[in-house]
């Protein structure tokens, strides 16, 4: 499997360095975006650390544990090159306090310690392209999914924790590198003698945040196989020099290629990549536009997950209206079946 690398520009490193930032305890927000939405409940978070004896490898991870007490479903978010167990908050705090276990992960290898010291933005640059070119960075964070489902398992049969998670529901997300791990997982083949090794037949739904087109790779061919309800975002201005996508139109080709299950697409006018790390949530005031883009990611997630991994009638028959909904902000496409009748 091959990883091509890009240039970095030294404006991109320190955008980057600010979304690696650990973002203010979000613990107790309440987000209001929508009426048909039940008000916040509290959530318990959880940091803590797993060890793969079998891949030498250990691996860190954030918790978001809602406040019930039967099994939820879980929700797992794989964070973008440079990243952390930190990533996103704003987002995976929302899940969790509508209902979601959520599971932070964090990759080492492509996480935020490939920044650590790296002031001088050529050094920063440096290690990010030595980072996103390594294969076996790469493989260990596709790794890492398999790997997190069995902790969830062995977590949820005895313990603090036990009974805690419905593991009949499982959900995989992520940003940009992350997106790429969540295509990896849901079946998008990889070159070599096992394609399909990472594919993880547990997760039942997946949401990619500013997705790649495969590299060096026939799209067709490769995401061919993918069964997996799949909400996709991206935006107009979803293009950054340290990423492996050249141009936004790119992140918008698994959309256009997958086949074999329902599929939704949002493009958000303007929307840049790092709207869904939680950088710009918790750099301070935000503009209009992001906060309204802000507003429809929660919501869009929180509808997807509620129709394709709850079963909710009315959550589809919204997701399935989200051309008209979206069209003030930007522009919705849905490829799928079951929202025929539903539009």
């Amino acid at each position: 499997m091959s990883l091509s690398a890009r240039f970095i520009s030294a404006a991109s490193v320190l955008a980057l360095l600010g979304a690696c930032a650990a973002p203010p305890p979000l613990e107790t927000r309440a987000t209001a975006v929508a009426a048909t939405i039940a008000p916040a409940a509290a959530v318990q978070v959880i940091r803590g650390e797993w060890r793969d004896p079998a891949r030498d490898r250990t691996v860190p991870y954030k918790l978001y544990l809602p406040a019930t007490t039967g099994p939820a479903p879980v929700v797992i978010f794989s964070h973008g090159l440079g990243g952390s167990r930190e990533a996103a908050t704003f987002l995976l705090q929302f899940l969790a306090e509508h209902g979601f276990a959520v599971l932070a992960l964090q990759h080492p290898g492509s996480d935020s310690a490939l920044l650590a010291g790296a002031t001088d933005p050529d050094r920063a640059i440096d290690q990010l392209r030595v980072a996103v070119g390594d294969p076996r960075a790469a493989v260990a964070r596709f790794g890492d999914i398999p790997f997190a489902i069995d902790q969830l398992t062995a977590a949820n049969a005895t313990g603090p924790l036990a009974g805690r998670f419905d593991l009949s529901r499982i959900g995989m997300s992520g940003h940009s590198y992350g997106a790429l791990t969540t295509l990896v997982s849901v079946g998008q083949k990889l070159q070599g003698p096992r394609p399909d090794l990472f594919r993880e037949p547990r997760i039942k739904a997946a949401i990619v945040y500013s997705p790649n087109a495969p590299r060096n790779q026939d799209a067709a061919t490769v995401l061919a196989d993918i069964r997996t309800p799949m909400l996709h975002f991206t935006g107009t201005a979803d293009s950054t020099p340290f990423d492996l996508e050249a141009t936004p139109e790119g992140r918008q080709v698994p959309f256009r290629t997958i086949t074999g299950a329902d599929q939704y697409l949002i493009v958000f006018e303007g929307g840049d990549h790092m709207i869904y790390s939680g950088r710009v949530q918790s750099g301070g005031a935000m503009t209009e536009a992001q906060q309204r883009q802000t507003e429809t990611i929660e919501r869009e997630t929180l509808a997807f997950w509620r129709a394709y991994l709850l079963g909710d009638p009315a959550a589809l028959t919204a997701l399935c209206g989200l051309p008209g909904r979206i069209a003030p902000i930007g522009a919705a496409e849905v490829k799928a079946p079951r929202c025929a009748g539903r539009e």
